[in-house]
């Protein structure tokens, strides 16, 4: 009934808070239904609800204080001015080397993108970065996507990862494993949007032809990253399967159709590999 309620109300146009306030309403409401079905039952269900308030209201101190920080930072930068020579300060730091000055905007986009609501963190980091990576050539709708990313990723980058310390009240269990588990799974996130710069065609931005070779080498790079980080094992050397689907990762990203065709037979061989492997196991029982 609950995700019933959430989604109804968010089907309704509702925003996501106010969808997810139904959505917590609706689940105190039926609470006494799913755990009261005798007197008896009266009092272990007032020590369930009583122990759910306080650890909601442990997690919530907890979010308030890292947004309330966030803010102050993104109140200081505001003040000062900083975010508006942004642009021209990363582009005096990275000179002209395109992926140091874009390292650079993502590290910024991260840290101004902390504790804050999508769109506003959007809008923080468009104004102020975008442009430094408009000014050495790159298309627009690559410079914004680029930013838009990063600031997204904030919500799993420690220190301040407010999806993290959500999922880990959630979950019960310490922010720190949480952290590592979300890190693991969204790294290849972290390396996409370069792939805007690299290949353009990504984002149709070259024609038909880019936009094909730019999706068959991102379909590689992201097999290669799901193996490393999922540990497929194809021999008996860890670091030796880790180091070759770096290899994989790596030829992915390098633009040009040959390093994508040996990171796509590197790929092949690997799975070929698994799969004998595979065979052999099943044919010794």
């Amino acid at each position: 009934m609950q995700a019933f309620t959430l989604n109804i109300s968010i089907f309704r146009g509702n925003s996501l808070p106010t969808s997810a306030f139904f959505g917590m309403a609706a689940a105190l409401a039926l609470f006494p239904f799913t755990r009261i079905r005798a007197f008896s039952d009266m009092a272990p269900a007032a020590r369930q609800l009583l122990k759910a308030f306080q650890d909601s209201s442990k997690g919530l101190l907890i979010i308030g204080i890292l947004l309330a920080v966030a803010q102050i930072m993104v109140a200081m930068i505001n003040m000062t001015g900083l975010g508006i020579t942004f642009s021209s300060m990363v582009i005096i730091i990275g000179g002209d080397n395109t992926y140091l000055i874009a390292f650079i905007v993502a590290c910024v986009c991260m840290l101004m993108g902390m504790g804050i609501p999508t769109t506003a963190a959007y809008v923080l980091v468009a104004a102020a970065l975008a442009p430094a990576l408009i000014k050495i050539g790159i298309a627009p709708i690559v410079a914004h996507l680029f930013v838009f990313y990063y600031a997204t990723l904030s919500v799993i980058t420690p220190p301040v990862c407010i999806a993290v310390f959500v999922g880990a009240g959630i979950a019960e269990t310490k922010w720190t494993a949480a952290a590592k588990y979300a890190l693991k799974l969204g790294a290849v996130t972290y390396v996409i949007p370069f792939l805007f710069i690299i290949y353009p065609g990504m984002l149709a931005q070259a024609g038909f032809e880019a936009f094909l070779r730019a999706a068959f080498s991102g379909v590689i790079f992201i097999f290669s990253f799901a193996n490393l980080f999922g540990g497929l094992r194809v021999s008996r050397f860890r670091a030796l399967d880790g180091m070759l689907w770096v290899v994989v990762a790596i030829l992915a990203i390098l633009p040009g159709l040959w390093t994508s065709m040996a990171a796509l037979a590197i790929t092949v061989g690997l799975y070929l590999a698994k799969r004998f492997q595979c065979l052999q196991v099943r044919t010794s029982f």
